[in-house]
């Protein structure tokens, strides 16, 4: 049968919503979309700025008790000043990567879940963003 599909939301778990809308709208220059009030006691949708994909924040209790098996990747022209940058929005380095090629950090954002902050990948695309500070 024919039909259409997409991703639609990449999904992060957080035990605080209004916390882990602060820090991600932060790291990810995202704006929050209203959501039904039902929905907004179980999540938060925000929308990126460059992408029509939505990231999902959803309410969790259960404390985090492995590695993820999918993360984001957050790209940069700059790793240091963009790991600093999120150090500050409450991220914690976890790893130092320095493989293949590739010198990248992951990071921890204040619930444990992991993300990584590379070298940039698509300039073209990059340079399309503003500039952070």
């Amino acid at each position: 049968m024919a039909h259409r599909s997409r991703l639609c939301h990449f999904v992060i778990d957080c035990p605080d919503l209004d916390s882990a809308t602060e820090f991600w709208s932060a790291a990810l220059d995202a704006s929050e979309e209203q959501l039904a009030s039902p929905s907004s006691q179980v999540y938060r949708q925000l929308r990126l700025p460059d992408s029509e994909i939505r990231i999902l924040l959803q309410h969790v209790d259960d404390k985090k008790a492995s590695k993820e098996r999918m993360h984001l990747d957050i790209e940069t022209d700059d790793v240091d000043a963009e790991v600093q940058r999120l150090e500050r929005l409450g991220a914690t380095r976890w790893d130092h990567q320095q493989e293949r090629g590739y010198d990248f950090w992951v990071l921890r954002d204040p619930w444990g879940n992991e993300f990584c902050v590379l070298q940039q990948t698509f300039p073209e695309l990059l340079s399309s963003r503003p500039v952070m500070s």
